[in-house]
């Protein structure tokens, strides 16, 4: 292989339906320099890796695919991936993603070449919401989103930027040194993302540059690490988001309004999943933090500790939400 100056970590799991079109985006890069693609598939069930083995197959000068005889989950399988990463820059797209911008690489590196004080490089996207086949055009800047040019350690934990990932480059250095210097954070199973984290880590020690110009397209499945169906995981992962940030006020000595929104989120996320899981201990443990409850945040409490209450709950749940469909209709 020559020797990339850009290598895309790919990390997938399951993505059958979409990984074509996320190889697909790399390929169709109109760079004026090497890249390679590095994708981690993690013992998918769906036939992903017979879709990836393929890829690589065909363009072997470009594709090499990493795996394991079982699966490693999502934290180790980007490690490994990573790892195995030679270029100077590292972009990234997930299996479930994809680049539409054929010239995406070529802008970013551009700005980062020219501008050596950037570690990492984001941009806006569009939201591909898989249910209703709806598409978002420039989600960030429809959504909102007013920031400087360069983005601050506060701005990335108060701004939900998961759907920047597909957008950002990084430089390898960089995105080594930031992950091994705390394999907790960046290596163990106890948090469920491994992006939000390293976002804010780089902007203490480089600058992070957003653009506003929309390069990648970012999907909202119905399932997914980010989304579930079922509540409990998707308050376990809301939860966990919280635990990173509450790490982060605590290893960085972030200012005290800071921490108390982020616990404010960590108590909500708590218990909401106390109620669903019907975990008693979570739900007392958030009551030690939060000495008063709403009359909806003393409901989730009970509904933790009585059955009764909790399928009270539940029930006046589905009622109200039939209402709203038939008055939608």
């Amino acid at each position: 292989m020559t020797e990339p100056l850009v290598s895309t970590q790919m990390i997938t799991y399951n993505h059958a339906p979409y990984i074509a079109q996320a190889i697909e985006g790399v390929l169709k890069q109109r760079v004026n320099f090497a890249i390679e693609l590095v994708i981690g598939e993690d013992c998918s069930t769906d036939g992903t890796r017979e879709i990836v083995l393929e890829y690589q197959r065909k363009y072997p000068d470009v594709i090499r695919v990493i795996t394991s005889d079982k699966n490693v989950g999502a934290n180790k399988n980007a490690y490994r991936t990573m790892k195995g990463c030679r270029g100077k820059y590292v972009a990234f797209c997930e299996g479930d993603d994809y680049w539409h911008h054929p010239h995406k690489l070529q802008k970013q590196v551009d700005y980062l070449e020219s501008h050596p004080e950037c570690g990492l490089l984001f941009a806006d996207c569009d939201v591909h919401y898989i249910r209703g086949n709806k598409l978002l055009k420039n989600s960030n800047y429809n959504s909102g989103f007013q920031s400087p040019m360069k983005l601050s350690l506060e701005q990335i934990i108060h701004n939900e930027i998961l759907k920047w990932t597909c957008t950002a480059v990084i430089r390898r250095d960089l995105y080594l040194q930031v992950i091994e210097s705390d394999p907790y954070l960046y290596q163990s199973e106890k948090f469920l993302m491994g992006d939000l984290q390293l976002w804010a880590e780089v902007s203490l020690i480089s600058e992070v540059m957003y653009i506003p110009e929309t390069l990648a397209t970012y999907r909202v499945l119905d399932e997914s690490a980010t989304r579930s169906k079922d509540p409990r995981k998707y308050w376990r992962f809301i939860k966990s988001a919280s635990e990173i940030k509450l790490y982060l006020c605590d290893k960085h000595k972030l200012s005290e309004n800071i921490r108390r929104e982020v616990e404010c989120d960590w108590c909500n996320s708590s218990l909401y999943l106390a109620f669903h899981e019907r975990n008693i201990d979570l739900g007392m443990e958030v009551r030690t933090k939060k000495k008063k409850f709403t009359w909806k945040e003393s409901l989730l409490y009970l509904g933790a500790k009585y059955l009764a209450i909790y399928y009270a709950c539940r029930v006046a749940t589905k009622v109200r939400n039939l209402i709203r469909e038939r008055v939608k209709q």
